[in-house]
């Protein structure tokens, strides 16, 4: 027998070999997933996904909050943009006890626009009125994914009911 004859079972036989033994390997190793379930988070909090950290509001100069929840009424948004991004402000209005507009509302804001005495918001149809209820959220435009809120309107401590001049207030600092 030459050499050559033998070399050529022996790498074929080698070959099988290491197949089977990295077969074995792949076999002794297993990959599990588990889902987590995220915690309901209440509201007012910021996942921990989103960086950095909102900045907290603070109201308009003038704004007396109201110190019985059950006065606060439906009025105006005064809004201040005191931030040096821009932002939009985005408005889920409740219709009933249980359901929401169809299409939100949303304003677009310049960096520091109407940041001293802020700026009433209106709706193509006419005046906006801002109900106990509503949700308002603002969020950067600028890429950097700060946002502020959920605000919900008469339940959280912002937007702010002004009963001098019959209209909630909000500051973006």
């Amino acid at each position: 027998m030459n050499m050559k004859s033998l070399v050529h079972p022996a790498v074929i036989i080698g070959s099988i070999l290491g197949v089977l033994g990295l077969v074995w390997i792949a076999l002794q190793f297993s990959v599990t997933i588990e889902i987590e379930e995220p915690e309901p988070s209440p509201v007012n909090t910021i996942p921990a996904t989103r960086s950095p950290a909102p900045t907290p509001t603070t109201p308009v100069q003038d704004a007396v909050p109201t110190p019985n929840p059950a006065a606060i009424s439906s009025g105006a948004l005064r809004m201040s943009n005191q931030t040096d991004q821009p932002v939009r402000i985005a408005l889920l209005a409740k219709r009933s006890s249980n359901t929401y507009s169809e299409a939100p509302a949303h304003w677009d804001f310049a960096p520091l626009e109407g940041s001293t005495e802020g700026l009433i918001l209106s709706l193509p149809e006419g005046n906006l009125t801002l109900n106990k209820g509503d949700i308002v959220v603002a969020f950067a435009q600028d890429g950097s994914g700060r946002y502020w809120g959920p605000y919900v309107v008469g339940e959280t401590p912002t937007p702010v009911w002004n009963s001098q001049v019959q209209e909630w207030q909000l500051t973006l600092n």
